[in-house]
C-alpha cells in the first residue's frame, strides 16, 4: 500500500533560524518555548555546545521521523517505513519491513516562499529532529565538531543520506553520488559505516537543498522527494489510466489456457477475474495466465520452464507499477521489474536498476521502488512479449 503526504504553506510560518550561539549556556535549554541544539563535544572537558534558534517569518519547517513518538506535535510528524519519497506538493511512501536500528530523524525547510513561483521555492534538509520540548541533543556517540567559523555542527548516531540525481526527468536522469547532511545542513561524503563516529570529509561545494529526484534515507526509510514542476511533466493519473487501457486493448492471449488477458488497477475480485490475469516468465518476458503446465509438485510456481522458449524463468504474477511519481517518463508499459513482477516504463526500469539504496550499517543494493524488493543482481529487469 502507498500513502502521500501533501507539503504546503503554512497558514502561519512555523521556520526557525538561529540567533544566539554561545557554547555552554545552559540558560536556552530551560525555556520550553525556545528552540535549540546542543552539541556534546567528543574531546575531553569541551562541554557542550548550545545554538539558540528563534522565529523565521519567511520558512516552513516540516518533521519527518520513522513515528511521531518525541516529534514535536506542532511540526509534521510523519509516521513511515521504508521506501519512500517526498515533494513540495506530495510526500509519498512505500510501506515495506520496519528495520528497528531505524532511528534518525530529519527535518525539511522550505528557504523562502514566492508568490510568483509557489513551485520553484528551494527546500533545505537538515538532520535530526526537535523533541516535544523543541530540543535537539546530540550525545557523545554522535560525530560532532566545530569549525573554523566557530559554529559547532554534527551528525545524527545513524545519519541522514541523500543523494540528488543529475539530469532531469522525462528528458534523461542518472543516480549521483550519495552524501550525508549534517545537523546544520551542511553536506559531507558518508561515513565508512552508517554508525561510525568518525565523519565523512566534506563537501562544500554541495548545498542541502533539494531537487526534483531526490533520495533521502533515514536508515529504514527512504524517501523520494518530487516537485509540483516535476510531478506535472510526469504521467498524470489519467495518463497512467490509459496506458493500462492500451495494454488490454492489444487483446493479449494466453496460448496455453487461451484466455485473454485483462491488467486490472486492483487485485482480482473473483476466481474467474484471476483466470485472466497476467503472469510471466521473467527469464524471457513470456506472458500467459495463469497455468499448471510443467508445474510438476512445486506448489509456489517461482521456477518454471516456459512452454514457449523451454527456458527455465522464475513464474510472476505481472502487477502494474501504481505509484506515478516513481516514473522517469510518459511513455508504454513495456518491461517489468525482475523479481517482483511489476510492470512500467523502460526508463523507469533503466533508471531504478541503477539506483542503489542503504541497507543495513553497509550494503547498498537496487530496489523495485513500487514494492521495495531487491532487483535480481544479474538480471534486474525483462521487457515483455505478448503473445
Amino acid at each position: 500500500m502507498s500513502n502521500y503526504f501533501q507539503l504546503k504553506k503554512q497558514p502561519k510560518a512555523t521556520g526557525i533560524s538561529p540567533i544566539i550561539k554561545e557554547p555552554g549556556n545552559a540558560d536556552s535549554l530551560l525555556r520550553k518555548s525556545t528552540h535549540t541544539v546542543a552539541v556534546v563535544m567528543n574531546r575531553p572537558g569541551s562541554g557542550a555546545a548550545i545554538t539558540e534558534y528563534g522565529h523565521d517569518p519567511n520558512t516552513d519547517m516540516f518533521q519527518l521521523s520513522l513515528s511521531t513518538v518525541g516529534v514535536n506535535s506542532r511540526s509534521e510528524g510523519l509516521r513511515t517505513q521504508p521506501l519512500t519519497w517526498l515533494s513540495w506538493r506530495w510526500l509519498l511512501w512505500r510501506m515495506g519491513p520496519r528495520l528497528t536500528r531505524a532511528t534518525a530523524r530529519c527535518r525539511d525547510m522550505p528557504a523562502g516562499y514566492s508568490a510568483k513561483e509557489p513551485l520553484l521555492t528551494p527546500h533545505g534538509l537538515y538532520a535530526a529532529a526537535f523533541d516535544t520540548h523543541s530540543k535537539i541533543h546530540l550525545s557523545a556517540m554522535a560525530p560532532t565538531w566545530s569549525q573554523f567559523s566557530g559554529e559547532y555542527d554534527g551528525l545524527t548516531t545513524n545519519g541522514v543520506a541523500f543523494m540528488r540525481p543529475t539530469g532531469v526527468f522525462e528528458s534523461g536522469v542518472s543516480p549521483g553520488e550519495w552524501r550525508e547532511v549534517t545537523v546544520m545542513g551542511n553536506v559531507r561524503k558518508l561515513r565508512a559505516q552508517r554508525s561510525s563516529r568518525t565523519p565523512g570529509d566534506p563537501v562544500p561545494e554541495e548545498t542541502n537543498i533539494l531537487t526534483d529526484g531526490c533520495l533521502i534515507d533515514l536508515c529504514g526509510v527512504t524517501l523520494m522527494w518530487r516537485t509540483a514542476m516535476g510531478l506535472e511533466h510526469g504521467p498524470s493519473d489519467t495518463i497512467m489510466r490509459e496506458r493500462r487501457q492500451a495494454l488490454n486493448e492489444k487483446a493479449p492471449q494466453c496460448p496455453v489456457n487461451f484466455l485473454t488477458l485483462h491488467f486490472r488497477s486492483q487485485s482480482a475480485a473473483s476466481t474467474e477475474e484471476s483466470l485472466r490475469e497476467p503472469w510471466a516468465y521473467l527469464k524471457c518476458g513470456h506472458i500467459y495466465s495463469h497455468h499448471d503446465w510443467k508445474a510438476g509438485s512445486e506448489e509456489n510456481y517461482t521456477h518454471r520452464t516456459c512452454p514457449m522458449c523451454l527456458v527455465p524463468s522464475p513464474y510472476i504474477r505481472l502487477e502494474l507499477g501504481q505509484e506515478r511519481g516513481f516514473f522517469i517518463d510518459n511513455g508504454e508499459l513495456t518491461h517489468s521489474f525482475m523479481p517482483c513482477g511489476h510492470v512500467t516504463t523502460e526508463k523507469t526500469t533503466q533508471y531504478w536498476k541503477k539506483v542503489k539504496i542503504p541497507h543495513m550499517a553497509t550494503e547498498w543494493v537496487p530496489r523495485c521502488p513500487f514494492c521495495s524488493f531487491p532487483l535480481d543482481p544479474t538480471t534486474p529487469m525483462v521487457k515483455l512479449i505478448f503473445s
